[in-house]
């Protein structure tokens, strides 16, 4: 049946040339000799910009076997049936195709299932699902420009505060969905942290957000989080060396962060105040199970994250969180992806991540890192695939570095929006960005921030 479904699929394509109907198909869905024929139908049209005819590919006489078996099989009055829509070929086709592939891929694992531990099994499956996914082509939409709406609603154009910077956000609107953005720092320069109070201010407005992050454990960005939204410095909690003033204050903060307003939990506060009772507080906590509230935070940290997995855990918390829409991707050059770290490999990785963002209408982030020119490592190519890109320049590390609070930022790339240097001003004891406290710097991006422009040329030298 598949076999004749190939063959019925071939015969309507050499019959109408329909560019439509050409559109939706796929090598993998043909076997043997129909492949063989199809690449033959793809290589006269790159070469010539249309479809062939019946009698175009007849007088390809370089294969015979194929020749006979268009005279045969495809031109055989049995294969000729108009009454199929050619929608109903290409979903048969695909189903056939899924069918196989996944009859394969169960034989195979089956047959390895001793070999692999347990998250290998769910990379495995993954790694399947997103195959199939990339087999099955969803259509464009198509607009009708006449008749789309005069004047763009909030629905259709979607843009957030950045966190930033009030100055960038009055200039470029801030960050929108469907957008990755990336920032371009130097090892050790707190790509990690500004990431995080992105993804804080993003959930601050009643968003759920999620932290990939590969170098530093959970525990560490927890650490980052509790600092930033109670004001105790990062390394009293890091280190353990809390009073119980800033236990009370932490606990304050998590509370009316993260949880919706319960008298309960109001009481159980007022006591903690007045008995400093933490363990007693903690074990109520779990027993009164208190309701988040609807926006969360989630962190996943994987030190051997893929594409795969961010895909994986994208697709749901879109499914379970209507007002999910910003990742966070901690950070790019770490990714895995096939076991290697080649520049070409990166590029492939922010193409992904670009996908991503487009496929689960997302603000996606990722941190880069750049050499001491203000290159992106690897490649500059991977800043092809965003559409904006930052280069931030914070004081060194040592002892005065609290005291040194400004971080110049310089924009390199810019896909909708001006170019422009300004400074933003971080308090380094709570790892806290306040974005109402800005100033700029000029609307043109600095010579330090040279590096990744949009300009073609530019691309075209990327190694």
């Amino acid at each position: 049946m598949a076999i004749d479904l190939q063959k019925l699929t071939l015969r309507r394509l050499l019959d109408t040339q329909s560019n439509d109907l050409y559109s939706k198909l796929l090598n993998q869905y043909f076997t043997g000799i129909n492949q063989t024929l199809f690449d033959k139908v793809k290589s006269f049209y790159k070469a010539r910009m249309r479809l062939p005819s019946i009698d175009e590919i007849m007088a390809l006489r370089k294969d015979v076997g194929l020749q006979e078996y268009i005279e045969n099989q495809i031109l055989d009055e049995d294969n000729i049936n108009d009454t199929i829509a050619n929608e109903f070929l290409v979903s048969q086709l695909q189903d056939f195709y899924i069918r196989d592939e996944t009859i394969f891929f169960l034989d195979k694992f089956v047959d390895n299932l001793d070999d692999f531990e347990k998250v290998e099994i769910v990379d495995q499956f993954q790694n399947h699902l997103l195959k199939l996914n990339q087999a099955i082509p969803h259509d464009d939409e198509l607009y009708d420009v006449a008749e789309l709406e005069f004047f763009p609603s909030e629905e259709d154009f979607k843009i957030y505060p950045s966190g930033l910077s009030a100055e960038f956000d009055n200039v470029n609107g801030g960050f929108a969905t469907q957008e990755l953005v990336m920032l371009g720092g130097r090892r050790g320069s707190g790509k990690s942290i500004i990431s995080l109070n992105l993804a804080l201010n993003r959930f601050m407005q009643g968003n759920t957000v999620a932290f990939f992050t590969i170098e530093m454990r959970y525990k560490e960005v927890y650490d980052r989080v509790l600092s930033i939204i109670s004001g105790v410095p990062f390394l009293d909690i890091f280190r353990n060396k809390l009073n119980d003033r800033q236990k009370v204050q932490m606990a304050k903060a998590k509370i009316e962060t993260f949880y919706k307003p319960n008298d309960i939990l109001d009481n159980m506060l007022g006591e903690l105040d007045r008995k400093k009772d933490f363990k007693a507080f903690e074990q109520r906590i779990k027993i009164e199970k208190p309701e988040f509230k609807d926006n969360r935070l989630f962190m996943i940290d994987d030190e051997s994250l893929t594409i795969n997995r961010i895909d994986h855990y994208c697709n749901m918390f879109a499914s379970k969180y209507p007002n999910f829409n910003m990742g966070v991707v901690d950070y790019i050059n770490i990714v895995k992806h096939d076991d290697q770290k080649d520049w070409k490999t990166q590029i492939v990785i922010a193409e992904a991540l670009k996908g991503i963002s487009r496929k689960y209408d997302l603000t996606l982030v990722s941190p880069y890192q750049i050499d001491a020119t203000g290159e992106a490592r690897f490649s500059k190519g991977i800043l092809d695939s965003a559409d904006r890109s930052f280069n931030f320049f914070p004081p060194p590390e040592g002892d005065d570095r609290e005291l040194e609070n400004k971080i110049t930022i310089h924009t390199t790339k810019m896909r909708n929006g001006k170019h422009m240097s300004f400074d933003v001003f971080m308090d380094w004891s709570c790892v806290k960005i306040d974005p109402t406290q800005s100033a700029l710097i000029n609307e043109k991006p600095h010579s330090a921030a040279k590096f990744g422009t949009d300009n073609e040329s530019e691309k075209s030298r990327d190694v």
